[in-house]
């Protein structure tokens, strides 16, 4: 039998880890938040702000807090996170003409809020991400 600790940090997981299979390409260069044996995710109701394609995890080590009216009570992650904002044109497209481009994609600073796995999908139907882009 598995205990959670309440004093456990959240883990960053990458996918040079050994917890990731190097078949899954698609996730090349991204993380995952770990907890004990525990997956996060974050879902798009906890953050409405940003599209969770475009989020830049930034904490090293993100909070964990005990949520009690969340669900029953769970434990959730709360961290600081860049929003990347895509350049201007792309706008319900999926191709574009190439155009020279000026300086970086710019980002927009956020807070995010990451859920346990188990626990998605528990209030509303709202896209997930368990992998996020690495900042």
């Amino acid at each position: 039998m598995s205990m959670l600790d309440s004093s456990q940090r959240a883990q960053v997981v990458d996918t040079s880890h050994r917890a990731l299979t190097p078949y899954v390409a698609e996730n090349t260069g991204r993380i995952a938040l770990m907890r004990g044996p525990l997956l996060y995710c974050a879902e798009q109701g906890d953050n409405p702000s940003v599209d969770l394609r475009d989020l830049l995890l930034k904490s090293k080590e993100p909070a964990v807090r005990f949520e009690p009216d969340l669900l029953g009570g769970v434990a959730v992650v709360r961290g600081e996170a860049r929003s990347t904002v895509p350049g201007e044109g792309w706008e319900d497209r999926l191709y574009r003409t190439v155009r020279p481009r000026e300086g970086d994609k710019r980002t927009v600073a956020t807070r995010v809020m990451i859920v346990p796995y188990f626990a998605w999908a528990n209030r509303e139907p709202v896209t997930m991400h368990v992998w996020l882009k690495s900042g």
